[in-house]
């Protein structure tokens, strides 16, 4: 236990000097995220800001004709794309796309690990807004997605960090100190990210909550980021893969009311995305 001690005092000593290249989150992304929370942001306004960068574009209208948030018929342009699925809905989506460069940004040392970061991630948010929508919390369906693809990113930037301190300092670390130095510090390292992206408390929240023991009734967003989490653990779309885990015990389901049959619902909805995931890997 011991072992991975001397490793975060070098982390938290090159956070506190700033010596460290922190993950930029994409401008446009927390500009379109911040104005349609604040209710500010029409249609036209929203492509006036996605308009800012051409692949973000080309990526929002695929996505808004995927599987997932179709449903309606093509999808040919931004502003029949923002008019359809709403303006929460595309700030989800830009989101989603800004995460993916986050974690297709690094091709070092871990790179096969950020590309199951990256994975679980997408699984996560994918599994979250089907949760709220299932669980009847459809208000909270887009805060759920980004919750979802926000919850493991301090995992991403100390993974960065240690691959600094790897080539710079030549340490010689293997798979399990790695493995607890994420455990001991993703959870403060990422709600700091986040205070630094000037992300919503509610994302602050679930990322500093997401490993204690208990948490309440009211704790809609954060139980259902946990559960989905442990429903990719069982399916193996994870880096902490546990296909043991009992799912029918965990106290997210009460919190959020589901029953059996959801989760077995929720769980093929995983399986296709991890089907999804494998074959673009194999690409």
């Amino acid at each position: 236990m011991n072992q991975p001690v001397p490793l975060i005092q070098l982390i938290q000593g090159r956070l506190e000097s700033g010596d460290v290249e922190l993950p930029v989150f994409d401008g446009v992304a927390l500009e379109i995220h911040r104005e349609a929370r604040e209710n500010r942001l029409d249609a036209e306004g929203m492509c006036k800001i996605l308009e800012k960068d051409a692949t973000l574009v080309s990526e929002v209208l695929r996505m808004a004709n995927s599987s997932f948030f179709s449903g309606l018929g093509e999808v040919r342009s931004l502003q029949e794309a923002v008019v359809r699925l709403g303006v929460r809905s595309i700030a989800a989506i830009v989101f989603s796309i800004s995460q993916k460069r986050l974690y297709s940004a690094s091709g070092g040392l871990f790179r096969s690990r950020l590309l199951t970061l990256s994975q679980h991630a997408s699984a996560v948010s994918t599994g979250a807004r089907w949760t709220a929508i299932r669980a009847g919390h459809r208000a909270i369906a887009d805060e759920a997605f980004v919750a979802g693809l926000l919850h493991d990113v301090g995992k991403l930037s100390l993974l960065r960090i240690i691959e600094g301190l790897i080539e710079d300092d030549g340490l010689e670390l293997n798979d399990t100190m790695v493995d607890m130095t994420l455990g001991n510090l993703h959870c403060s390292h990422a709600t700091q990210l986040l205070e630094m992206w000037n992300l919503p408390e509610i994302y602050r929240d679930v990322v500093r909550r997401f490993e204690d023991e208990e948490i309440g009734e009211k704790d809609t967003t954060l139980a259902i980021v946990r559960f989905v989490d442990k429903v990719c653990a069982v399916e193996g779309i994870s880096d902490l893969p546990d296909p043991t885990l009992a799912l029918e015990t965990l106290p997210e389901l009460g919190i959020l009311g589901i029953n059996e049959i959801d989760v077995a619902e929720l769980r093929l909805v995983i399986e296709d995305l991890k089907g999804e995931s494998g074959g673009q890997q194999a690409a």
